[in-house]
């Protein structure tokens, strides 16, 4: 019997690519950094937030609620970092290590591809850790049905041919 799997999404009303909106979703990694994880975390630590209120609203030091913007979010997560010595780092490097994280969990790269929105080959441009990625994904692919080549030829094809 297959284990049920839990996932969310949501509208984004406007995004940097998708000036009409798109749908945000995710699907729990079941491990220690998951989304599913930080969303849940999000609901438990700001439950007298209004109803009424932005999705990612929380209450800010002058007693209002306001919506989680990125500009605050990234000024609040350097602060921290930087608090530990760690590097400061930008929004996007959210995104790109997202995608590592889920290469290095083995997951297909049609199914990365689709999470991300990409529809071009620049999201291969990102990839980090590739030492890391490449044999847990050759791993992966041995051991499951398919075989590595066949994966990656479909995944080359896809990406060359986005009707195929």
């Amino acid at each position: 019997m297959a284990s049920k799997i839990t996932y969310h999404s949501f509208w984004a009303p406007s995004m940097k690519t998708s000036l009409h909106g798109e749908e945000i979703r995710w699907i729990d990694s079941c491990c220690h950094c998951s989304m599913e994880w930080a969303f849940q975390n999000h609901w438990a630590v700001n439950t007298w937030v209004p109803p009424s209120s932005h999705l990612f609203g929380f209450e800010a030091i002058s007693g209002h609620f306001k919506p989680m913007c990125k500009a605050w979010f990234l000024d609040r997560c350097n602060e921290v970092w930087l608090s530990k010595n760690l590097s400061m780092t930008s929004g996007h490097s959210f995104r790109i290590s997202g995608m590592t994280h889920l290469f290095l969990l083995g997951v297909d790269p049609f199914i990365v591809m689709a999470q991300g929105c990409w529809r071009s080959l620049a999201f291969l441009g990102y990839w980090i850790l590739c030492e890391e990625i490449i044999p847990t994904f050759f791993c992966f692919s041995l051991s499951s049905q398919g075989s590595l080549l066949s994966t990656m030829s479909l995944f080359k094809q896809h990406l060359l041919n986005p009707m195929y």
